[in-house]
């Protein structure tokens, strides 16, 4: 069972004003899973004629620990006016520190233009300031960039958190039969520091793109560098005389980074070859150099608690309770030259040791220098606060939170035993958990009359590691979804990790499109793991609340 705590108000003319909550989950020792910020958010428009908007605004925020959904900004009736400056409280995840904003019009309304000067937010909590600047219109008529959708480098303390750069994508379609298409192409590329959004292949250095056995380049110049790179998403319309298409790779090149990543394929995006998908995942080339090594250095920052007595003139001594085993007694030598473990210190060493795998445990034992201290009757501890170990090779950290009295023992004492608090994957680690994995959906339609649809479905499934983007649920010659149905689909997804919801929606098409969602069923098939999201509600305009999508999140 989880547990939701809200103790807000959702009131316009109490607390902070929200009539909305995102809840935070607790587990069974009311420990904060999801914790929530909020900002002060000032929007800025210009005082430039014509530069209020009616339009509806959306912005996408993303941290160094991730990034948010896509939030719309209400307009409130009186918001985003020529030289007004709105200003709202918003309450989203611990992200920070925030490293760009994605922001995007609708470009509609009477007044579908907008200039935006800048958005200024501001940390409640911690009160660190951090400013947008993007002065130009959000427009497709008007201003330099000519665009509804820009993304602005955060500021903070007058420090850029992120810098722009070209990014050089080559496509190459493979020199077999009918591999070229004429369908309209996109592609959204992800690294370290989030992604790109949907980029449209559009203008190539050749005339015809997409032929066989040909390589088309596209230039997308003031693109905000991802850093390191760990996925492409490519995918297209399925329009065209010949929309099938056998895509052999893409190259990605970053001029700020002067480095080029490989995203091998080898596969069709057609509806009628191969698994009859039109979009593809592929994982970068560059990782797979990141294989786990039988050996591998690891760094230990030992931290000595500030109380008074805390400190040690003896050794330390450690050893790692990994998934792939137990390593060697590290010792952590203390001397008369070099003194370690004083009050307050940071003492950091390195050893090289065969790779364990994922650290759960560290056994630390209190070990005397020589054997006049072992037989002292004076009883000596070391007050430890904390003890970080990292992996050199992937730079993955782990978190021992002690704050324990370890007494001085014997060569033969026993050591104190302490868990791993908390992991900090790296992005390199990350990067090598994305390998392809085969997911079976199941989709239950409800048994009411009318519960069947005859609009195209489309599923987004979301884990820890990204989500799925729009999929839609298709199959040859079958009749879906139609009432008290059992369908069944097969996706092949880049490893998502642990799920945490899925998104499924209609275009609303077709003669009876209303449909009763009974539950979705995602199993996947390389860890045999199986994720049940209850629904029971209809995506019908004319029907409970009108919505056409249900976002659905994993029963207990």
């Amino acid at each position: 069972m989880y547990t939701f705590v809200c103790k807000s108000w959702l009131a316009r003319d109490k607390g902070d004003g929200l009539t909305w909550r995102v809840f935070d989950i607790l587990d069974a020792d009311c420990v904060f899973i999801g914790l929530k910020i909020l900002y002060e958010v000032t929007v800025v428009t210009g005082d430039i004629s014509y530069g209020g908007t009616d339009a509806t605004i959306y912005i996408t925020l993303f941290g160094r620990n991730g990034c948010t959904e896509e939030i719309q900004m209400e307009k409130d009736g009186v918001r985003f006016e020529i030289g007004q400056k709105d200003t709202f409280i918003m309450e989203i995840p611990d992200i920070a520190p925030l490293r760009k904003m994605r922001i995007q019009s609708d470009g509609e309304g009477c007044r579908p233009d907008w200039f935006l000067e800048q958005i200024i937010m501001k940390n409640l909590t911690t009160q660190e300031v951090t400013v947008f600047t993007y002065n130009d219109w959000l427009s497709t008529q008007w201003g330099d960039k000519k665009t509804l959708e820009w993304e602005m480098p955060a500021m903070i303390n007058g420090e850029q958190m992120m810098d722009y750069t070209t990014y050089t994508i080559q496509v190459k379609t493979s020199d077999i039969g009918k591999a070229g298409t004429d369908a309209n192409v996109w592609i959204a590329i992800f690294g370290e520091n989030g992604d790109t959004g949907t980029l449209a292949l559009k203008e190539s250095n050749r005339k015809n793109k997409f032929e066989r056995d040909q390589l088309d380049v596209f230039y997308f110049s003031d693109v905000l560098s991802l850093g390191e790179l760990c996925k492409v998403r490519i995918w297209h319309d399925n329009k065209g005389i010949g929309p099938g298409w056998h895509l052999e790779f893409i190259d990605v090149e970053d001029s700020l980074m002067d480095k080029m990543f490989r995203f091998q394929c080898d596969r069709w995006l057609a509806k009628d070859e191969d698994d009859g998908q039109t979009i593809r995942e592929l994982a970068c080339a560059n990782n797979d150099i990141l294989e786990l090594k039988e050996r591998t250095t690891y760094e230990v920052m030992a931290i000595t608690s500030d109380r008074e007595d805390a400190e040690t003139k003896d050794n330390i001594s450690i050893i790692l309770e990994g998934k792939k085993g137990r390593s060697k007694e590290f010792l952590l030598e203390n001397s008369s030259k070099t003194k370690r473990f004083l009050r307050g210190a940071t003492d950091v060493f390195e050893f090289s040791s065969k790779n364990v795998g994922d650290i759960a445990a560290i056994c630390v034992t209190h070990c005397p220098k020589d054997k006049k201290r072992s037989s002292s009757k004076v009883e000596v501890y070391w007050h430890v606060q904390e003890i970080i170990i990292t992996e050199m090779e992937l730079n993955n950290k782990y978190y021992f939170r002690c704050n324990s009295k370890i007494p001085l023992r014997g060569k033969k004492g026993e050591p104190k035993a302490f868990e791993c608090a908390k992991m900090e994957e790296s992005f390199a680690s990350k990067a090598r958990s994305l390998v392809p994995v085969k997911y079976e959906v199941i989709v239950v339609t409800g048994f009411e009359k009318g519960a069947g649809t005859d609009a195209n479905v489309l599923i987004t499934i979301f884990g820890v590691n990204g989500d799925s983007g729009k999929r839609e649920l298709k199959q040859k010659y079958r009749n879906l979804f139609e009432r008290g149905s059992t369908d069944r689909f097969y996706l092949e997804i880049l490893e998502l990790g642990e799920l945490r919801k899925v998104r499924v929606e209609h275009d609303n098409t077709g003669l009876s499109s209303g449909w009763l969602v009974e539950r979705v069923e995602i199993t996947n098939s390389a860890t045999g793991v199986t994720t049940n999201f209850p629904c029971g509600k209809w995506l019908d305009e004319n029907r409970g609340d009108g919505l056409l999508w249900r976002e659905l999140f994993p029963r207990n």
